[in-house]
């Protein structure tokens, strides 16, 4: 779409968000704000929130007339004031969408919409990942699910939110984001034996966020891809600091073998670090000092005989052109 033309590298990734300013039209919108995940082939567009120019917003009514419309009455409506503004939430939704309509206005003044958000709603598991029920904590949505074959055997990785599709899209300025809770599991899908049915049983599970993280973190990337270029696939994890961004301080790479988990390489205590996936190598770009004058550039290669990746160079280079 031309209007999201200036958002082109960031809708790139195959899981994300995204804030697009936009050029004023006649919609008088000022951004655009969108997150999808990579649930089906290609990826999925699972929340769009709509943000208008202040001055120049629709008018509350206009709006959910448009929206009544098509869904019918809302299926919630609040008020809230503080001072001498108002603020409106109307809701509607159906088996598969939520459709949300924000306003605000001064007391004795019409209410003009400030945001529209559309977003897909949970899709409940179906086949062999029925009986996957991991519920960590309150609020848990899958946010990516895949079916992995090690040695035969069926197995699942799991990527869990506390967020939902719209505080996704709003990315670090949701309220939420700070204090989101990340959930990665890998299970294996056991037989079914005489005395009970199959099964999933976990053999790997990581949480972040809540009261009992020290350090406060959220898991920025998982992916199941060949990195160690034995031809099965390998689980990547890396996990962010509370004020890393999109960059990671903690990375994960593990496999099975034999029906254990087996770690090919794990690093924390990381800065604000980029981590290039390559064919028998995980290359670690740390940025030195809070100026960023220079690059820390560590390679790591995968050793056939230790079964696991190992330092093979670290050297300096200047930093990236921004």
């Amino acid at each position: 779409m031309p209007d999201l033309a200036d958002c082109a590298p960031l809708l790139a990734a195959p899981t994300g968000h995204a804030d697009c300013a936009q050029l004023r039209g006649p919609d008088n919108l000022a951004r655009v704000q969108l997150a999808w995940e990579e649930t089906r082939s290609g990826g999925e567009l699972t929340a769009v929130r709509l943000l208008f120019d202040p001055q120049l917003a629709p008018a509350l009514t206009e709006l959910e007339w448009q929206l009544t419309r098509g869904w019918g009455p809302p299926s919630l409506e609040q008020l809230r004031r503080d001072r001498d503004q108002k603020f409106f939430t109307l809701q509607w939704e159906d088996a598969e969408r939520r459709a949300t309509l924000e306003a605000q206005g001064a007391r004795d003044q019409p209410s003009r919409a400030t945001a529209v958000v559309l977003e897909r709603k949970q899709v409940p598991l179906t086949g062999e990942f029925t009986s996957l029920r991991p519920r960590p904590f309150p609020g848990f949505r899958v946010r990516w699910l895949r079916r992995t074959e090690w040695e035969g055997q069926v197995h699942a990785v799991l990527w869990g939110t506390s967020l939902s599709p719209a505080q996704e899209a709003m990315g670090e300025q949701s309220p939420a984001w700070i204090s989101q809770r990340n959930y990665v599991g890998i299970w294996k899908l056991e037989p079914a034996t005489p005395p009970r049915p199959r099964r999933w049983k976990v053999l790997w599970e990581r949480l972040t966020g809540g009261e009992d993280d020290e350090q406060p973190q959220r898991v920025l990337y998982v992916d199941t891809r060949d990195v160690t270029g034995d031809g099965t696939p390998d689980l990547v994890v890396e996990l962010s600091c509370e004020t890393c961004g999109a960059t990671a301080d903690e990375v994960i790479v593990k496999t099975v073998r034999a029906g254990k988990l087996i770690d090919l390489l794990a690093k924390r205590d990381l800065y604000r670090a980029q981590v290039e996936l390559g064919p028998g190598q995980v290359r670690i770009r740390e940025p030195e000092g809070e100026d960023d004058r220079g690059l820390t550039v560590t390679t790591y290669a995968y050793d056939r005989g230790k079964g696991a990746f190992v330092l093979a160079r670290q050297e300096r280079a200047p930093p990236p052109e921004r």
